[in-house]
Parts: C-alpha cells; sequence; structure tokens
C-alpha cells in the first residue's frame, strides 16, 4: 500500500513538474510574441494623409465628465501653419514617407511637434491623434491610396488670447552682463550680452505685464511689460514677435521658401534629395530637445519689433545713470516667447528675455535705434556741481546710437544639462556695428565657449570599462566617479569709427558700450566692473576711480567638480556640486592706432591679467544657475575691486 502511495506521489510531482515546464514554455512563448509584436509595430511604417485636421479640446469640465473629446468649431491657429509645422518636425506627412521611417520614429516626430507648440506658450496642451475616424472609414469619394492612408488630427487647446500679469520678478538684465556695463539693453532690446555667463545676484522688482498672444494665427506673441526695481528705477519693455511667413502674401516667393511644399507635389523628387533631406532630418534628431528650432528656420523664422524705456544706475561703478529710450526689429530662428523651461518669474509671467535665455540654439540680426541721456552724479551738498571724475562729465548729456546686430547663442543645446553641465560644450558669438546717422561709431566682437569633460569617460574609453554594472568598483574607478573637468574662454575687441566724419565719437565709444570684467561666474574674486581702465579719482561712490571699461578684455577659467558626498543626499539628488576653480581676465584700452596683435599690445594684456583661484557650491535650478564662491585673489592692482565671499545667478558655466 505504501508502495502504490509512493508511486502516486511521485507521478503527481512528475505531472506538476511538466505543467510547470509547460508554464515557463508559455510564458516564454508570450514574451517572445509580445516581443516580435513590438518590434513588427515599431518597425511598421504608416502612411499619412495630408493636410492634417486641426480641431480643438473639449474639457472634461465642459463635456460633463469623461475623457476630452474634440470639436470643430473655429480656433484662431492656422491649419497651414500646423501642418508647416508637423512636416518640420519630420512628420512624413501625404505618403512620402521614406521606408525607414516607422511608427516609432512617427512617435519622436509627433513628440517633437508637441514641445514644439507648448513651448510657444500659446497652448495649454496639444494632442496628436494617427488612425482614421469611423465616420470617414466609408469614403466613397476617396480614392483607393487614401482609404489605405491614415488621418492625422491635432487637438488644440488654446489659451486665453490675453494674459494680466501683476506681481514680483527679478531683473534679467543683471545675469547677461557678461563683459558689458550692466546688460545689452542699452544697445541691443532685451538682451545680447557678451555671454550667458552668471552676474551678481539680480535685483527684485515690481512688475505689471499685459500679454497677447496667438492674435494672427501663427503663436505670435505680444508683450507690455513694466517695472520698477527695488532701488526705484524704472522700465517699460515692449515685444512683438511673430513667424515672418505671416507678415507675408501666401503668393509670394519668400512665403514659400518658407513654408514646407505640399508633400503631395513632392513625388518626383530625385533620390539624391530625398537623401538630402532624410540628412536633415538625422540633423535635427541629434539636436534632442531642442530639434524644433531648426537651423534653416523654415516656419519657425520669426520678425519682431521692440522697444524700450529703461533707466540704470551705475552710480557704484562709474558715477552716473542712464536714461534709454530704444525701439528696433530683430530677426531670428524662433520666437523669443519660445521658453525652455518656468524662466525667470514663473511660467505665468511673459517673456521678454536676453538671447541666453530662449530655448535651443538662437540666431539673430537686429536693427536697433537708441538715445540714451547720460546723468553724472550730483553733488549732494553743491547741487550745480558734479561728483564724478571729468571722464564721465564729458560724456554727459543726450546722445544717438544706430547699430546692427547679429549673433549666435549654442544656449546649452550640446551640453548633458544646461544650467550644470558635466559633458559637452557650449559657444557664444556677437557682432555689432554702430554708425550713421547715430553720434557714436564703432565696431565690436566679442564672444566665448564652455567645453565639459567627465574624467569617468576618458576612463570608461581607455580602460574599456562600459558602465557601472553593480559590481565593486576598484579604487582608480571611485576616485574619478562624478569628476569632470571644466575650461571656458571669454574674449571681446571694439574698435572706434568715424566713417569720415559723419559720427562725432566725443571722448571714444561711449561708456555702455565698452567692456566690463568681474563678478561672479566670470572672473572670481573681483567685483563687478572691479578691474580694468580707471580714472584718477571718482566721486563719493566710488573712491577709487570711476570705472572707465575698456576696448579689449578676456576671461578664463579652469575648473574641477565633484557630486555632493551621499551624506549630503537632497543636494545630490538636485544636482549639487562643490568645485575648485582657477580663473585669470583682464580688460585694457588700447590705442586706436595700435593693433592687438602688436608687441606692445600683447604685452600690456598679458602684465595687466589677473588671477585669483579659488572653491565653491554649483547648482543648477529651474531658472538658472546658481554658485556661492570664496576666491583669493593672486594677482591684481592697486585699485581694484576684490571680494572673496560672491554669489552668482546666471544662465550657464562661465
Amino acid at each position: 500500500m505504501s508502495a502504490q502511495k509512493q508511486r502516486e506521489r511521485q507521478q503527481q510531482a512528475y505531472q506538476e513538474q511538466l505543467r510547470q515546464i509547460q508554464h515557463q514554455r508559455e510564458q516564454k512563448m508570450r514574451e517572445k510574441l509580445q516581443q516580435l509584436k513590438a518590434e513588427y509595430l515599431s518597425a511598421y511604417s504608416l502612411p499619412l494623409n495630408y493636410p492634417a485636421k486641426v480641431t480643438s479640446v473639449i474639457d472634461d469640465d465642459d463635456d460633463g465628465g469623461g475623457t476630452n473629446k474634440s470639436k470643430n468649431d473655429s480656433i484662431r491657429t492656422s491649419k497651414e501653419f500646423i501642418n508647416a509645422r508637423l512636416l518640420e518636425a519630420g512628420l512624413p506627412l501625404g505618403g512620402g514617407a521614406p521606408s525607414k521611417l516607422t511608427l516609432g520614429d512617427h512617435s519622436v516626430a509627433a513628440q517633437r511637434f508637441i514641445s514644439d507648440l507648448e513651448g510657444t506658450g500659446c497652448y495649454d496642451s496639444v494632442q496628436v491623434h494617427i488612425g482614421n475616424d469611423q465616420d470617414n472609414n466609408d469614403d466613397d469619394d476617396a480614392s483607393p491610396e487614401q482609404q489605405q492612408m491614415f488621418d492625422v488630427t491635432v487637438r488644440l487647446k488654446e489659451k486665453r488670447w490675453y494674459k494680466i500679469y501683476i506681481g514680483g520678478g527679478v531683473n534679467s538684465d543683471d545675469l547677461s552682463s557678461l563683459g558689458t556695463s550692466g546688460g545689452a539693453s542699452t544697445g541691443n532690446a532685451f538682451g545680447g550680452g557678451a555671454g550667458a555667463a552668471l552676474g551678481v545676484l539680480p535685483k527684485l522688482q515690481f512688475e505689471s505685464s499685459l500679454s497677447a498672444s496667438n492674435l494672427t494665427g501663427f503663436a505670435d506673441m505680444s508683450t507690455a511689460l513694466y517695472s520698477v526695481d527695488q532701488t526705484g528705477a524704472s522700465s517699460f519693455r515692449f515685444t512683438h514677435d511673430r513667424p515672418l511667413c505671416s507678415w507675408l502674401p501666401k503668393q509670394s516667393t519668400l512665403y514659400d521658401w518658407l513654408m514646407p511644399q505640399d508633400p503631395r507635389l513632392e513625388g518626383d523628387k530625385s533620390i539624391e534629395e530625398q537623401k538630402t533631406n532624410d540628412d536633415i532630418d538625422e540633423m535635427q534628431v541629434l539636436m534632442g530637445d531642442d530639434a524644433q528650432y531648426a537651423l534653416g528656420g523654415g516656419s519657425h523664422v520669426t520678425l519682431g519689433v521692440h522697444a524700450l524705456c529703461l533707466e540704470q544706475d551705475f552710480e557704484s561703478t562709474r558715477s552716473s545713470k542712464e536714461f534709454t529710450r530704444s525701439i528696433g526689429v530683430r530677426l531670428a530662428n524662433h520666437c523669443r516667447g519660445a521658453s525652455r523651461g518656468p524662466g525667470i518669474g514663473g511660467p505665468n509671467k511673459p517673456s521678454t528675455s536676453p538671447p541666453e535665455t530662449m530655448a535651443g540654439p538662437y540666431f539673430f540680426l537686429d536693427w536697433n535705434t537708441c538715445l540714451r541721456d547720460t546723468l553724472p552724479r550730483r553733488h549732494s551738498e553743491f547741487p550745480f556741481a558734479l561728483d564724478c571724475s571729468s571722464d564721465v562729465a564729458k560724456q554727459a548729456g543726450t546722445a544717438f546710437k544706430h547699430s546692427l546686430t547679429g549673433g549666435m547663442y549654442l544656449n546649452g543645446s550640446l551640453t548633458d544639462d544646461r544650467y550644470d553641465p558635466t559633458m559637452g560644450y557650449d559657444a557664444h558669438l556677437v557682432g555689432e556695428v554702430a554708425g550713421p546717422p547715430g553720434d557714436a561709431g564703432f565696431w565690436k566682437l566679442k564672444g566665448g565657449g564652455a567645453f565639459h569633460f567627465p574624467l569617468e569617460l576618458l576612463q570608461m574609453m581607455t580602460l574599456g570599462i562600459e558602465s557601472n554594472d553593480g559590481t565593486e568598483e576598484d579604487e582608480t574607478s571611485a576616485s574619478v566617479m562624478g569628476l569632470t573637468l571644466h575650461s571656458s574662454v571669454n574674449f571681446g575687441i571694439a574698435r572706434p569709427l568715424t566713417f569720415n566724419g559723419l559720427c562725432s565719437n566725443l571722448g571714444g565709444i561711449p561708456f555702455s558700450d565698452r567692456f566690463y570684467s568681474g563678478g561672479p561666474g566670470q572672473l572670481r574674486g573681483f567685483l563687478p566692473a572691479g578691474i580694468g581702465p580707471r580714472a584718477t579719482k571718482g566721486g563719493s561712490s566710488t573712491p577709487g576711480g570711476d570705472s572707465l571699461g575698456g576696448d579689449m578684455f578676456y576671461t578664463s577659467t579652469l575648473a574641477a567638480s565633484i557630486p555632493f558626498p551621499s551624506y549630503f543626499e537632497t543636494l545630490r539628488q538636485n544636482g549639487g556640486r562643490l568645485f575648485g576653480f582657477a580663473n585669470a581676465g583682464t580688460c585694457v584700452s588700447v590705442d586706436p592706432s595700435v593693433g592687438f596683435g602688436s608687441l606692445s599690445a600683447c604685452s600690456r594684456i598679458m602684465n595687466s591679467s589677473r588671477i585669483a583661484v579659488g572653491g565653491g557650491v554649483s547648482m543648477g535650478t529651474p531658472m538658472g544657475r546658481f554658485e556661492l564662491t570664496y576666491a583669493v585673489p593672486m594677482r591684481y592692482g592697486p585699485k581694484d575691486a576684490r571680494k572673496h565671499v560672491q554669489m552668482g545667478f546666471g544662465f550657464s558655466f562661465g
């Protein structure tokens, strides 16, 4: 009896083992089928109809509950504009998709399109649906080819056409002041300074603004902003940016060149042309999150106008104030309203930010006219006497400036993190020419770049270590984990131009158009405008002499950074880093008759270079890069304004 029970138990165990083996086989078969299905779907290319349908979105509240639906009520957005953005994002409408574009590629292109439109600030939500509606499946008028193609439906939830903001903010001009006197607003409205480095902590200010969006149906943005900062200085700014194609008649040649061609008319393209377009799409994908801002422009090319009334206080550096009124026109590769993140002031605040705050690579050409009043500081006891140097007094009064500025900013698009980079490189370059009918005549070039290299990547390349697979690392690997080397160089050159006497250039290049050096993120260990040419004496606010600025400057930084130790888990998770640095730079004036390449000029530049070393902490935030540093100046001049402990806030590593 016991032997029979034992045989039964063995048989049951054997059957249970067979069931487990069969279950495992079925599980593996299902996983394999799911994998094959996913591979098939990802590699499947859907032919898409052109044009895409554009509808508005019904909210859940408006629909009485349930999922969002679309309705065909009129919307402000141009359907032709939406189809152009879809084509530029890489979605192959019109059935002309190359065979290598799969359903996965369609999904990536659709997400790029959604990020593009949401970045304009004109939409609360953007949805892309690929598939045919039930009502349209039995369309007898459609050709067999069209019945086999799938519709693309874009559902938009447009924001209100107006936005009112009343509250606080910060002055972003203080953050775009590399190599300038306090922001390039005086020359180019809303930025265009020499670089996107950190500046002093920005001033708090009261702001009230009114913005209007998407009035033309091309995701245009108009903003009027009035602000008063904590020193009592007020400013008024106005911008109106819209795609260049919206200014043009549809029958014009330039309009046809900017807007993508109807893909249904491109069936006769040669193989070489198709390869060229494919290469462009691949280059676009390489730009990552900023791929929607194509370097070629297309419907993103923007023509905008701007105006500015601004009061600036320079009494702490050169014993004067300036009141500026300017108006200009800007041509750029995308709208200034496009933002990469919440930005300064939060997502509800309209954008009138400088170029270095824009999303993705930014290329622009700016024509600007500017009327500036220079107001020297008055003596506190004798109101009719000036409390400033004779150099500042010579430039008192009103001056007219007429200039053309062009430049480019990569804005961290080739780094792993814009505000706290550990790998990649960044660059900017801006040129300006001022001339008749203005009083000032000069040309100016300023630019720079930064390079970031993680030592862990070097170790992986030299030792063949692919990645951290969870095994214990040796001491050498642990010693370089997270260690990154940083380097940056910034420079500026300016030369006066007389245009055969048409520009007076009284007192040389105006102070506001000269270069100033010093401050956190640029030349740590020195105050803003803390080095460079100075007057023999200054006013009571500048006892060391008024800062006069130079016509040439350079700054360079070498640094190494590591993440915070694991003990400071919160700071480590939020991207906080410890870093040590050594920076050098100078700001000088060179006689116009002497070239910068001459031996005397080079000797003067090298002999006047300042050097400082130190360390600090940095952290990338949604608004920008923050750092706190302690620096020890190793080489400095007798009149330099030095400071050991500094805090800085800006848009990139400097």
